[in-house]
């Protein structure tokens, strides 16, 4: 299973990105580029077993699909997994670090076999996602800082 992974250094405490990530899931459509929507958030409280249903244009691929949360260690790390859909489990890490904290996107995934030739190979599909990754802690941070 490919992984990809970046860090960012955001400007706030542990605690506020955090929540800022996990508490509210419908949220992650203003940070990650090309989640078109979460829904039918099941609880409404955030933490493990906590689930929602989503849509994400996955460069041009359509895909939706049943998440669940099965980690939440406040404030340190949130995860959790696409169930159906494509299968991937995303990894938040945030770490205390100077004036703020470190924070840590890592996803495994699963390659979908049948459509890789429209990306052209396997290699340039994992590349797309190490720039997506990039983006979505780039995104964290501007939301983030003050």
């Amino acid at each position: 299973m490919p992984k990809v992974s970046d860090s960012v250094e955001v400007v706030a405490s542990p605690d506020a990105i955090f929540e800022f990530i996990a508490d509210e899931p419908g949220r992650a459509s203003t940070f990650i580029p090309g989640l078109n929507r979460i829904s039918h958030i099941k609880p409404p409280k955030a933490g493990v077993d906590q689930t929602w249903e989503f849509e994400f244009n996955w460069f041009g691929l359509v895909v939706s699909g049943n998440s669940r949360c099965t980690k939440y260690d406040k404030p340190s790390v949130y995860q959790f997994q696409t169930l159906t859909g494509n299968p991937s489990t995303w990894t938040y890490r945030i770490q205390p670090s100077g004036a703020g904290a470190r924070v840590t996107l890592e996803v495994d995934f699963e390659l979908p076999e049948g459509q890789i030739a429209r990306f052209a190979t396997a290699g340039a599909l994992e590349q797309m996602n190490r720039n997506r990754a990039r983006e979505i802690v780039a995104n964290l941070k501007a939301l983030i800082e003050p």
